[in-house]
């Protein structure tokens, strides 16, 4: 009997398919509509070492979405015959208080992704660490929101230049930002990138200021 051969899959790239959130120009401030996105989240109170290449570090708290988001991949992969890419690490910086920040750090996954999929994934990566549960980490699943990005390229650290020149531009055009500010890390955190060679998109939801 002739053995099958194993199905090769696609590698499906979300950069690319929402390649127009993930892959704009420097030196423009974008107004989009953002679709439905599906992300694991994961809520911390955390300093921040900012020497780390590709995206800010947390110290006070360990970063687990990821490896949630890795046992996903698996599934998707083993029983729905779709494989992704890691999608680039995104924070929103909610405040800071005594040197510490309130953050929502987070990962796209696929569309195929269920609520029973990320609870398989989180129960797996709960048994795997040995703990009895990993609280601060949700499945978001965001509505459609209308936002303004621009692609900051330098080091990481001085994204606040790219922000207040997005305000800018925003405002003129009859908007103002609505809630803290997001940041998506383009480049992975354990490349050895020079700090003029990251890339990192900065994006804020809009309301009309009338």
């Amino acid at each position: 009997m002739i053995k099958k051969e194993a199905q090769i899959l696609k590698t499906h790239d979300h950069r690319k398919i929402y390649k127009d959130i993930y892959q704009i120009k420097r030196d423009k401030t974008i107004i989009q509509q953002l679709p439905e996105l599906k992300y694991v989240s994961q809520q911390m109170t955390t300093s921040y070492n900012m020497n780390w290449d590709g995206r800010p570090e947390p110290i006070d708290e360990k970063w687990l979405a990821w490896k949630v988001v890795n046992q996903i991949k698996q599934f998707t992969k083993n029983q729905l015959d779709y494989k992704f890419k890691l999608m680039p690490p995104e924070i929103i910086w909610h405040e800071e208080k005594e040197n510490k920040w309130l953050v929502d750090q987070m990962m796209v996954v696929a569309d195929c992704v269920t609520d029973d999929i990320y609870e398989y994934a989180l129960n797996r990566v709960i048994k795997n660490l040995r703990v009895s549960d990993l609280p601060t980490l949700t499945f978001v699943k965001s509505t459609p929101i209308l936002c303004a990005q621009r692609l900051h390229v330098g080091d990481y650290k001085n994204t606040v230049e790219t922000l207040a020149v997005l305000k800018e531009d925003i405002e003129k055009q009859g908007y103002r930002v609505k809630g803290p500010h997001r940041e998506i890390y383009l480049l992975p955190a354990m490349g050895c990138y020079p700090a003029e060679k990251c890339h990192t998109i900065v994006r804020v939801e809009l309301e009309a200021l009338n």
